[in-house]
């Protein structure tokens, strides 16, 4: 996948170009119909690569072997990440197929007054990526300092009420001005579907120059197990 971000003379616009997926006009996949497949589908029907590098996350808990119920979730409304000062409305957005510089490019709409959360990927509290995009320099800034994250900071998506915790393991600053075709194939790959649940956010880089994508990337905070306090008594 080829990444790119498009200025927009509307200033509404984070344009994606996915050459692996998006020919001749063809729409991106659907990250949630593909995680069916990956789940619980054929094998070998999707090839998926992973991301370019293992995230880190070495204070999360394994997850349980015990069944637990399964909570009712949906596109995000809200997020919220307290280090930063960041709370925002969040809307589910969708594309448009264009052709610039003859590539088929996609563009998301991204609005200025909220975060747009991208249509088809996955729903928070599901296997999949939870991919969140927002300005960070136009219109309401909602991604303003997303840069100041850091490494276990918790980030909160609300579907209606319910909640979904989870804690930044990785930032990164990619390159989108001057970038090699290789390059931006692997910077896609941090937007496209995965295996795990997992939230990223994506916005441009930096405030003054919008050369850079800021990528960020959180997993689920799971709760503590009660009574599990580590000491033995």
């Amino acid at each position: 996948m080829q990444l790119r971000f498009l200025e927009s003379a509307a200033r509404t616009v984070l344009a994606i170009s996915i050459l692996a997926l998006v020919v001749r006009g063809d729409p991106p996949p659907d990250m949630r119909a593909v995680m069916e497949d990956l789940v619980g589908g054929t094998p070998g029907e999707v090839a998926l690569p992973p991301p370019a590098e293992q995230i880190p996350s070495p204070t999360l808990p394994a997850p349980s072997a015990e069944p637990t119920e399964e909570i009712p979730t949906g596109p995000p409304t809200w997020i919220e990440a307290p280090a930063i000062g960041l709370y925002a409305p969040v809307i589910e957005v969708g594309y448009t197929v264009t052709t610039v510089d003859g590539e088929e490019v996609v563009q998301w709409q991204v609005p200025d007054e909220a975060a747009g959360f991208h249509e088809g990927s996955a729903y928070p509290g599901r296997p999949g990526n939870t991919v969140i995009s927002g300005h960070n320099n136009i219109g309401s800034q909602v991604f303003r300092n997303l840069d100041e994250l850091q490494v276990g900071d918790e980030i909160t998506i609300y579907v209606d009420t319910q909640p979904f915790r989870y804690r930044v393991a990785q930032k990164l600053i990619l390159r989108e001005y001057g970038a090699t075709a290789e390059e931006r194939r692997e910077n896609g790959r941090w937007i496209g579907p995965t295996p795990d649940e997992r939230l990223t956010l994506v916005t441009c880089w930096p405030y003054t120059g919008n050369s850079h994508r800021l990528i960020v990337v959180a997993m689920p905070a799971r709760e503590p197990e009660a009574g599990a306090s580590g000491e033995e008594e």
